[in-house]
């Protein structure tokens, strides 16, 4: 099972529940038809998710709906019953990853897809159900945007929202005065203010974490005057 300490929450909160679902189907199911009954009860609880169960070699042996949604979506056009190319040799490579190191080593990261203004995260999962079937589980995201209204989210007031929002952009503290109408004292007075609460000392720096704790750490940056 794929519950070590670097499994994210999601994966933990999903485990548990299948967990559930094979301990009932354990004790009622008779063991010639068990399997079939697991993949059954499995498509019941997770048809709202995107789960897909495949075999090491990419086959597809059960998809729910909003996980044949999501595999249109990402990828697309695909063969029926076999995973995508780049996400079968995604597979082998966390297959090969889970047999070459110990279970406690073992990253258990997921896969992120970015498009749209979207993130799609897939989560792997091994010997659930089977040595030779593993779950794929889909998570779909909507990205934060940059902006003074998502700025406002980390605890700014508007105003300093305004005032890192033009950091940004590589205004200086007199150019940023002018666009907000207001002096360049007090331009100084709301980076300080920003400085304090984000917890650093420099322009670059609140930028820096702005960007990591809206999840935009990875996107597009622009130069910034100290």
């Amino acid at each position: 099972m794929c519950d070590r300490q670097n499994c994210t929450e999601c994966e933990n909160c999903i485990l548990n529940l299948v967990r559930q679902q094979l301990r009932q189907i354990n004790e009622n199911t008779p063991t010639f038809n068990q399997e079939q009954q697991i993949l059954t009860r499995l498509k019941q609880v997770f048809d709202r998710l995107g789960l897909i169960i495949v075999t090491w070699e990419g086959q597809v042996k059960l998809i729910t709906q909003r996980g044949e949604q999501l595999l249109n979506q990402y990828f697309k056009p695909y063969a029926a019953q076999s995973l995508p190319e780049p996400l079968q040799h995604w597979l082998k490579h966390q297959i090969s990853l889970l047999t070459s190191e110990s279970q406690a080593s073992y990253p258990c990261l997921p896969l992120h897809i970015e498009q749209a203004g979207k993130r799609l995260s897939i989560h792997f999962i091994a010997n659930l159900i089977s040595r030779e079937q593993y779950l794929l589980l889909w998570e779909e995201q909507k990205l934060q945007s940059f902006s003074i209204a998502s700025l406002e989210l980390l605890g700014l007031t508007k105003r300093e929202a305004e005032v890192l929002f033009w950091v940004t952009k590589d205004k200086s503290n007199s150019g940023i005065a002018k666009v907000i109408n207001c002096s360049k004292g007090t331009v100084r007075k709301h980076l300080e203010h920003i400085f304090e609460k984000l917890d650093v000392q420099t322009r670059m720096a609140a930028v820096m974490v702005a960007l990591e704790k809206l999840g935009l750490l990875e996107g597009q940056f622009v130069a910034m005057s100290s």
